[in-house]
């Protein structure tokens, strides 16, 4: 199985899916901001209890004091080694964002109103060799819809294209559980309390298919070509990457 996960490391940098198919660990993010995500991820989470509401920032505050005391127990593997002063921090600079997020979820309205939501459903499929879990998946006229949830930044306008491609891997996944059509998904914008619905493409199908079978390729044993614009100054696996190139890694 391919995991959703490995095709948004692949898209990152091919040789990262490479190393972490070797069996190395994928050093977690040490950044400032790190702890910040993992909390505003948690709190989007919420977002729809609080849509809609009157007292919505009232409630937003109360979701994210039991966050701040609960978030070591649901992400202890991510949060090892995080000091409680680090944590302390993000708690508050996720805080200050609030009444932006207030106003923007009372625009998302209509989206947060759907009550029926499976939270991190896993999802795999025999026939594509896929799997992985969508952040939410929103029952919408009788149809499963893929979320995700984004903490980073959002683009002016639309998605990011790796936001495209991972909400079409789980498009995929969800049409194959439930036999159904899906023809369209949602990136949440954590940060801001912005929803941005995306269509469904054929050549983005396309393209989650061909990525499934380059990291087929990978875990067999090819090392792929790493990319100019591969971020090697925050990865955890610089002092490993071969920058040699083979003539089987010029396929990717």
């Amino acid at each position: 199985m391919i995991r959703v996960s490995e095709i948004t490391t692949y898209l990152k940098c091919p040789r990262m899916c490479y190393y972490t198919n070797k069996g190395h660990k994928l050093l977690t993010d040490a950044s400032p901001g790190y702890p910040e995500r993992i909390i505003l991820k948690e709190l989007a989470l919420m977002y729809g209890l609080a849509s809609g509401r009157e007292d919505i920032l009232s409630i937003l505050n109360n979701e994210l004091d039991r966050i701040s005391k609960e978030v070591r127990i649901i992400y202890r593997a991510e949060l090892e080694g995080v000091e409680d002063d680090a944590l302390l921090d993000a708690v508050s600079a996720v805080r200050t964002s609030l009444e932006n997020i207030c106003s923007n979820l009372s625009s998302n309205a209509d989206y947060y109103a759907n009550s029926q939501v499976d939270i991190e459903p896993l999802l795999h499929s025999e026939k594509f060799g896929l799997s992985g879990s969508p952040d939410k998946l929103i029952n919408i006229d009788e149809t499963p819809v893929p979320s995700i949830i984004k903490t980073g930044a959002m683009p002016e306008n639309g998605v990011w294209q790796g936001d495209r491609l991972q909400l079409t891997a789980y498009a995929i996944l969800v049409e194959d559980k439930y036999n159904s059509i899906v023809e369209r998904g949602f990136v949440e914008y954590a940060r801001w309390g912005t929803v941005r619905e995306v269509t469904i493409k054929r050549h983005e199908r396309r393209k989650v298919l061909q990525l499934r079978d380059r990291i087929k390729k990978i875990q067999d044993g090819l090392m792929p070509e790493r990319p100019q614009d591969a971020p090697c100054e925050r990865c955890g696996f610089a002092g490993l990457c071969e920058v040699k190139s083979t003539l089987a890694s010029r396929f990717f």
